[in-house]
């Protein structure tokens, strides 16, 4: 992933597998850049968020203001780090801060569930192939984006992976994915 996504919280990022946090109270501070560098977000109704960076004569720290608006866009973003107010769950799912919210007693349920479900169904390899293309895009030219997906996508068809998902679905069960 290279050195910029190496940092003391940003390194979740370079991490190959996913990282799926499962929000069951307030998140503040520098809770939120870690929150947020994290790949997938679900939030139970009682959740909370606050920057609080300027309430306290601090800036937006950890990545914060390179990862926040890329997630919710510049405006939502500097509106969080500006006013530093606290967000419910509703709002951040709205804003895109987090991809769903559940009630709180169903949110572990569902986030296990969730994380079963791409272990059964889904390549490792895809995943962490896409995981390092989403992110490495960020700070990419599309031609480039899609210059290196069509190449990738040429070697994922040599790959077991493409077999057996294909051989799965022909035979209508489960696919059996190498782990990595």
């Amino acid at each position: 992933m290279g050195e910029s996504f190496r940092g003391t919280y940003t390194y979740l990022l370079s991490i190959r597998k996913p990282i799926i946090a499962a929000v069951n109270g307030p998140v503040a501070g520098m809770a939120v850049p870690i929150v947020a560098c994290c790949d997938l977000r679900f939030a139970g109704e009682d959740a909370s968020f606050t920057t609080s960076f300027s309430r306290r004569g601090l800036v937006a720290e950890w990545g914060s203001s390179w990862m926040l608006p890329r997630l919710i866009g510049p405006a939502h973003a500097l509106d969080l780090l500006f006013s530093a107010r606290r967000v419910d769950a509703p709002e951040a799912e709205r804003i895109g801060l987090v991809n769903r919210v559940l009630p709180t007693a169903e949110l572990l349920p569902f986030v296990r569930r969730y994380v079963e479900e791409l272990a059964a169904n889904c390549s490792p390899t895809s995943i962490m192939i896409m995981k390092r293309q989403v992110y490495q895009h960020l700070t990419d030219t599309l031609g480039h984006a899609e210059k290196e997906a069509v190449q990738l996508m040429l070697e994922s068809f040599r790959r077991p992976d493409f077999r057996e998902g294909v051989t799965s679905f022909l035979e209508k069960r489960p696919p059996r994915f190498q782990r990595v």
